[in-house]
């Protein structure tokens, strides 16, 4: 199977969100944020199919839901981790494609990460030219990069600069109310 693929949107793709959100909120009791984050969670947008969950959780709590999403079945990844974001993987049962790949973070909210997933998804959002013009870049990525990982990440690098950048200027102006609540925790 093909790491780097290019797939037209789902409108699948929320639905698949909402399910897993509701299966992870029914394993926890604990106070947490999750959102749909990555290509998956723009309208539209294509990309390689794989549904990103950003969760959000008090810094204290991340060891102890490390181990909670653990006991779910995501595969706990530290070598794709950053020393304030967590990265887990999960193939799950999927009507479209037989299984999908699912890829979870997990943070807290003062960590910059967490806004900056918010707001370059939001950003996207609010500018269905400039989602257009990653979808392109991506589909030309994945094409071209021939499974090298490397690559495949250099040939966006320049797009992604760019949208982080027009999305962090205010970082606030592409927050929604209910993200801002969330970084407050």
């Amino acid at each position: 199977m093909k790491k780097y693929v290019f797939k037209p949107y789902s409108k699948l793709f929320p639905t698949l969100f909402e399910t897993e959100k509701k299966r992870i909120q029914s394993h926890t009791k604990r106070p947490m944020a999750i959102e749909h984050i990555g290509s998956t969670s723009i309208p539209g947008l294509g990309g390689k199919g794989i549904i990103d969950i950003g969760i959000a959780v008090e810094k204290e709590a991340m060891d102890l839901v490390c181990t909670e999403l653990q006991s779910l079945g995501y595969e706990f990844r530290p070598n794709f981790s950053t020393p304030n974001r967590y990265y887990f993987m999960i193939f799950l049962p999927d009507m479209e494609e037989g299984e999908r790949r699912y890829h979870l973070h997990l943070t807290y909210p003062e960590n910059s990460e967490w806004s900056d997933f918010l707001a370059f998804r939001n950003y996207l959002r609010d500018h269905p030219e400039e989602a257009k013009e990653y979808g392109k870049i991506k589909e030309k990525a994945a094409l071209e990069a021939n499974e090298n990982g490397e690559y495949y990440r250099k040939m966006k690098e320049p797009i992604f600069k760019k949208i982080h950048t027009l999305s962090s200027k205010p970082i606030l102006d592409n927050l929604r109310e209910e993200d801002i609540e969330n970084l407050k925790g």
